[in-house]
């Protein structure tokens, strides 16, 4: 093969079809069935080396970067959730974080905060107990009841094969196997039952809070999809008078279309901000000696400060005049009614909940709702439902085919075939080779996967989602589904059937030998997968360093003569983006729990994974995040029930290994 390549002929067509089976089949996951010891150990020496290093950055800066790792503490100055002041000293931020229990957290943080803690406190505990019985049981007794004819002292020939239920001649023992699939799956539902009696204790606590009580939408409840005989406030008051059981509203209104007076708005906060900048720049240092600003207007130069003042005023008599004919713009099909406390407005929503034409549903958070999509009409919002869930499984189907591509040139191998040239530098470096070939794939799918939720997000909000926490909600779900379909599911298929095909394999047997061919594409991928788990460690430990924050605020500071405002916007804490690591280490747990009994020497990695997560996370969330829209733990229930998937899945999956 490769001599063809070097005189410079045409590729033979064997090495044609080598090429485009690695790409369809992900040769680089194949190939690491046979992971060394000593390969796995170099990739957890990079990560270890890599994430000691970001622990520094954090250790090192924080002292004197408030702006950046307290962002979160310097917002909340006269707030009673406002966490506990950390010293200067390198690890003076340790006690707090030790100190800090969840009854300290639900006075510091909100609920969704705290129940995001949990789930990572969950997978620590689960992926501790069960790593703690796969190493101490399940992999003696895979290795010792194999053939280990070939099995030598040297680790660099230790394959990770060999402690995984594939090498197990033995055939009795897998009554072991069953067992320890009995026993997991007894121990997660224990511990799924204690969390859901805390979720339900929480949530009442919440509902009888003070904080909750003093929500306007707590006690209000939005009504959607109105008809046109519908869409005024007293028709809306008849309405719900009429069908509620003797609950009556307060208020009521219907939402309006506003026309151009949020484009108004817009403008005057672009004006003021551009005579905030005028004005720090003119008043930096001795500024009477200064000339006064100008700036460009149809062709001519005029006075800055004056053109912004004289433009802010005029935009704010506008604005006034518009909002004073607010009950002429034309009315939505969203309205509005607010009780005289939350729990006359449950009572209203639980007798209006099978009332048609309209959709009742408490209130969200006037900022947390997207009015496009809300006002959307119903058979709208129908075709770009199943349009969304179109091109969901079409991402599914081909989104994997060009990391493969990828991470196919990342084998060290495939670069020989492609570039002969390359033979004796691989040849000559065989340690940077071994790194090289046990990093580089899990790196590409990882940085890969930071694109997702963005693609996921738009095709939410197109779908017609009428709010963003709804939205983020949506986007866990599609990223939970779009992992295990691409990489478990339609890639493996895809894989069996491409090499059907190159082996010319008839129809019939391919047909006959799929699920077959199908499993043990599978546990040809298990070494990969543990790799994986083992680089998400890194994940944790770079959210610590907080490195692009750092750099952002870094040049922006000290490049640009900012304004108060753009350095008390640049360094607000930002919102915590929830969906993609809950879909993370969702991942994380279905991967760890899908080979936990064929190959559980992945465990251990997950539980570091989460041991570092919850640290480095209770952290954040404390100083650093602030939630945009407290939804008391709604996107919690979605996570527990990927959770109790992912044990159905590897059940299936448990299985389908003893039976082939």
């Amino acid at each position: 093969m490769s001599t063809a390549l070097r005189h410079g002929s045409v590729p033979s067509q064997d090495t044609l079809q080598n090429i485009i089976a690695g790409i369809f089949t992900d040769d680089a996951q194949t190939k690491q069935q046979y992971l060394s010891i000593i390969g796995l150990l170099y990739q957890v020496g990079i990560n270890v080396g890599i994430g000691a290093g970001a622990f520094l950055v954090f250790v090192f800066l924080r002292p004197k970067n408030q702006r950046v790792y307290g962002r979160r503490y310097k917002a909340l100055q006269n707030d009673e959730r406002r966490p506990p002041k950390i010293g200067r000293g390198l690890f003076e931020w340790v006690a707090p974080l030790w100190r800090a229990d969840e009854r300290f957290l639900l006075d510091t943080v909100d609920l969704d905060s705290v129940f995001f803690l949990r789930f990572m406190k969950l997978g620590m505990w689960l992926m501790g107990i069960f790593g703690f019985l796969g190493m101490c049981i399940i992999v003696p007794v895979n290795f010792s009841n194999g053939n280990n004819e070939n099995v030598t002292g040297n680790l660099k020939e230790f394959a990770l094969l060999w402690i995984t239920l594939y090498h197990i001649t033995n055939l009795n023992v897998f009554a072991l196997h069953v067992v320890a699939a009995y026993v997991f799956t007894a121990i997660f539902f224990y511990f799924i039952v204690r969390e859901y009696k805390h979720y339900a204790r929480a949530k009442q606590d919440y509902f009888a809070s003070p904080q909750y009580l003093r929500k306007l939408q707590s006690r209000t409840i939005m009504v959607s999809r109105l008809p046109p005989d519908l869409q005024s406030d007293n028709a809306l008051h008849s309405f719900i008078a009429s069908r509620s059981s003797g609950t009556m509203p307060t208020q009521v209104s219907i939402a309006r279309k506003i026309g151009e007076l949020q484009e108004l708005v817009d403008k005057h906060e672009q004006s003021v901000r551009k005579l905030e900048q005028v004005l720090s720049k003119y008043l930096a240092g001795d500024y009477q000696s200064k000339p006064r600003p100008k700036i460009k207007v149809a062709g001519a130069q005029v006075d800055a400060i004056e053109h912004y003042t004289l433009e802010i005023e005029s935009l704010e008599s506008t604005i006034n005049q518009a909002r004073l004919e607010t009950e002429t713009f034309k009315a939505t099909s969203v309205g509005f009614v607010s009780y005289a406390s939350p729990q006359m407005a449950h009572d209203a929503l639980r007798s209006l909940k099978s009332v048609g034409p309209a959709i009742v549903s408490m209130a969200p958070h006037p900022k947390d709702i997207i009015w496009s999509n809300a006002q959307m009409p119903k058979s709208k919002r129908l075709s770009r439902l199943w349009m969304a869930r179109l091109i969901s499984v079409v991402i599914c189907f081909i989104a994997f085919w060009p990391v493969a591509a990828l991470t196919f040139i990342g084998s060290a191998v495939n670069i020989q075939i492609l570039w002969p040239n390359t033979t004796d530098f691989f040849t000559r470096h065989n340690t940077l080779t071994t790194i090289w070939q046990n990093t580089f794939s899990p790196l590409i799918l990882a940085l890969y996967y930071i694109m997702m939720p963005h693609i996921f997000r738009a095709i939410s909000r197109y779908q017609g989602i009428s709010t963003h926490t709804a939205v983020e909600r949506s986007v866990l779900k599609n990223m939970y589904v779009f992992y295990f379909l691409s990489n478990l599911i339609v890639f493996t298929l895809i894989g069996v059937i491409v090499n059907a095909v190159l082996d010319k394999t008839s129809f019939k047997e391919t047909m006959s030998d799929l699920a077959y061919n199908f499993v043990q594409s599978l546990n040809q991928k298990a070494q990969f997968w543990t790799a994986y788990v083992s680089l998400k460690v890194l994940n944790a430990m770079l959210e610590f360093a907080q490195l692009i924050s750092l750099s952002l605020i870094f040049i922006k500071r000290y490049t640009r003569n900012l304004t108060p405002r753009e350095l008390r916007d640049l360094t607000k804490p930002p919102d915590f983006d929830y969906s993609p690591v809950y879909s993370l280490y969702l991942w994380v747990f279905t991967i760890s729990m899908f080979y936990s009994v064929y190959s559980p020497i992945a465990l251990p990695f997950a539980f570091l994974d989460y041991v570092l997560a919850y640290w480095v996370y209770k952290y954040a969330i404390m100083y650093v995040y602030q939630t945009r829209h407290d939804t008391a733990g709604a996107m919690w229930r979605n996570v527990i029930d990927r959770m109790i998937a992912s044990m159905v899945i590897f059940q299936v999956y448990l299985i389908c290994c003893l039976k082939v």
